[in-house]
C-alpha cells in the first residue's frame, strides 16, 4: 500500500515549528507529491506551493486549486480564501524551504519503515518503536476489550491522555460496551466521545469476522490533527495483520493458567501432589526429572507499565518453547526445561539477540535435575541478576557460576573481616613491606596462584629464579611458612582469594 503526504500531514508537522493559520476552503486530505516555488514552471494541483504575500497576491487565480504555503502576509490584510495556510512572520525564506523538503524527506523516512515492518513481519511493538517519534502520539493495543495486551507511549513535558490515566481510569474509557454496544464491531478508525485531554481514535481488530483487539491513538486536538489521525489510520492496518502474526496465532503456544499456576507454586516452594503436578506437565511433555534452569528477566517498563509484563512472558514462549514464562509481582520469571531442547547451545545465542532487541537484562541459573530444585534457581538467577547488575551494568545477561566466589567471600566475612580469616604471614608481610618498602606479600600471592611453583611464579613477576628463591627464603624467615604443608597452602589460597574482594 503506498502511502503519500497530504496536506494536513505537512501542516502537522510544520505547526511544531511554526505558527500556522487556516484560511476559508483548506483541505486537509490534498494529496502532494512536494514543493514548488512561484517560478517552478506549470502549475501542478498535486505539489505544495510555497509563495510571499507579494508572488501570491501578483496573481491569486493562477493558484486556485492548489495548496498554498502563504509567508511574509501582512497583519492588516484579510485571510484569502482557498485550500492555504498562512505564516506570518519567519526569520528567512531558505530555512523555510529547508524545514518543508525535510517534512517531505521524513515522510518518505517513516513510509518505508512502515513497509519494513510489514515486510519483516515485525512484532507491533517494534513497528511502533520506530514510528511513534513522527506520530507523536500515544498508541496503545487493548486486548479483550479492557486490558493492555501492550502498550506505546509516547512521553513528553506535557503528557496527556493514556499515560496520565490510572489503569482503572483507562479501562472505564475502553469497557465502552454498555454505552456504544456498536464500537466493537466497527472496522474502521472511529473517535471516543467525550475525551478531555484531547482526542482518543481506536480501529478493532478482526479474526476470522470476531473482534480480537483494538488499537488506540491519543493526540492533541488542533487545527492540523487530522494529519495525525491520517498517520494513525495508515498504521492500523499494518498493525492489525502483525498483532493477529504475533500474539493470536501465537496464543496457542502460551502455557495455560494451570500449568503457569503450577510453576508459581513450585517457585514458591509450595507443595503439589506428585501425580497432579505430572498430569499438569503431560500436557507440554514436561517431566518431574527434566533439567531445568530457571531465568530472571529485567526491563524498565515493567516499573511504569505493569501491562508490558504480559508482553514479555508472551515474546519468550513464543521465542522459547521449551520455556515458561510468567509475572511474579513486577518481576518476569522463565522456567526453562533444557530436556525439550534438541540443541541447548542454541539457546545462549538466541537469547542474546533477543535481549538485545527487546532492551531486557537477565539473570540465569545453574542447571539442575528434577523441578524440585526451582526455588533454589530462582534465589539464584535473582542473585545473578542483582550481582550482575551492579558490576557489570553494561552486559545484557548474568550467570550464577559467574558470582558464586562473591557469595561465598560474603559468607565467609559476614561475621568477621578478612583480617581475622587471612592467614598470619600475610599480615606479617604486609607489616614488612610498609616498613621496608619491599613487595614479600606479592611474592607471596604470586606464588599462590601458580601453584607454588617457583619457575612460574619468577615467570610471572618478570624477574629471576634466583631472585625469586631469594625473597622465598626472606618470606620463610620471617614466617615460618611451611609451604610442603597442605594445610598451610590451601589456608594462603583462601586469605588471597578474601582479599580480591578489595579490602586494602
Amino acid at each position: 500500500m503506498q502511502h503519500t503526504m497530504t496536506f494536513d500531514i505537512f501542516c502537522f508537522r510544520l505547526g511544531r515549528k511554526y505558527p500556522l493559520r487556516t484560511c476559508r476552503g483548506y483541505t486537509a486530505g490534498r494529496r502532494l507529491k512536494n514543493i514548488r516555488l512561484s517560478g517552478d514552471g506549470c502549475i501542478d494541483r498535486h505539489y505544495l506551493y510555497l509563495l510571499s504575500w507579494d508572488e501570491y497576491s501578483a496573481d491569486p487565480g493562477r493558484y486556485t486549486g492548489c495548496a498554498v504555503l502563504l509567508f511574509q502576509m501582512p497583519e492588516d490584510r484579510t485571510l484569502p480564501q482557498g485550500n492555504i495556510v498562512v505564516l506570518p512572520k519567519i526569520d528567512g525564506i531558505k530555512g523555510l524551504i529547508n524545514d518543508a523538503l525535510v517534512i517531505f524527506a521524513e515522510f518518505e523516512e517513516w513510509h518505508e519503515k512502515l513497509h519494513e515492518a510489514d515486510e519483516k513481519g515485525l512484532r507491533p511493538e517494534q513497528m511502533f518503536g520506530g514510528l511513534i517519534g513522527y506520530m507523536q502520539m500515544e498508541i496503545a493495543i487493548a486486548d479483550n476489550k479492557n486490558d493492555f495486551y501492550y502498550i506505546s507511549v509516547k512521553k513528553s513535558d506535557d503528557p496527556m491522555g493514556i499515560f496520565e490515566m490510572s489503569p482503572e481510569e483507562v479501562r472505564a474509557i475502553l469497557n465502552t460496551q454498555k454505552e456504544f454496544p456498536e464500537s466493537f464491531y466497527t472496522h474502521d478508525v472511529e473517535l471516543y466521545p467525550d475525551l478531555y485531554n484531547g482526542l482518543l481514535y481506536y480501529y478493532n481488530f478482526f479474526l476470522e469476522g470476531g473482534y480480537l483487539a483494538r488499537l488506540l491513538g491519543v493526540f492533541p486536538d488542533g487545527p492540523f490533527a487530522s494529519g495525525q489521525l491520517r498517520l494513525f489510520r495508515y498504521v492500523a492496518k499494518y498493525a492489525e495483520r502483525l498483532y493477529i502474526l504475533h500474539y493470536k496465532d501465537g496464543e496457542h503456544d502460551r502455557k495455560g493458567k494451570r500449568f503457569i499456576l503450577a510453576m508459581k507454586n513450585l517457585l514458591q516452594a509450595k507443595k503439589i501432589h506428585p501425580q497432579i503436578l505430572q498430569n499438569i506437565l503431560d500436557i507440554y511433555d514436561w517431566k518431574i526429572g527434566d533439567m531445568f534452569q530457571v531465568l530472571k528477566f529485567k526491563h524498565e517498563d515493567l516499573m511504569e507499565n505493569p501491562a508490558y509484563l504480559d508482553f514479555l512472558c508472551a515474546s519468550i514462549e513464543e521465542q522459547f518453547p521449551s520455556c515458561c514464562a510468567l509475572g511474579a509481582d513486577q518481576d518476569v520469571f522463565c522456567v526453562r526445561d533444557l530436556s525439550l531442547e534438541e540443541d541447548p547451545g542454541d539457546f545462549d545465542q538466541n537469547m542474546a539477540v533477543f535481549l538485545r532487541e527487546n532492551l531486557c537484562n537477565v539473570g540465569m541459573s545453574n542447571v539442575r535435575r528434577d523441578i524440585v530444585h526451582l526455588p533454589m534457581l530462582a534465589d539464584e538467577a535473582g542473585d545473578a541478576l542483582e550481582h550482575g547488575l551492579q558490576n557489570h551494568p553494561m552486559r545484557w545477561s548474568f550467570h550464577f557460576s559467574d558470582c558464586v566466589l562473591d557469595h561465598l567471600r560474603d559468607a565467609m566475612t559476614a561475621k568477621y573481616d578478612v583480617e581475622e580469616l587471612e592467614h598470619n604471614a600475610v599480615g606479617i608481610l604486609r607489616r614488612y613491606d610498609r616498613e621496608h618498602n619491599s613487595c614479600l606479600e606479592e611474592t607471596l600471592r604470586v606464588f599462590t596462584i601458580q601453584r607454588f611453583s617457583a619457575s612460574a611464579a619468577a615467570n610471572a613477576m618478570y624477574i629471576h629464579r634466583s631472585t625469586f628463591l631469594h625473597r622465598l627464603r626472606r618470606i620463610q624467615e620471617l614466617t615460618s611458612l611451611n609451604f610442603e604443608n597442605e594445610r598451610e597452602r590451601e589456608w594462603l589460597t583462601l586469605s588471597f582469594f578474601l582479599r580480591r574482594s578489595g579490602t586494602p
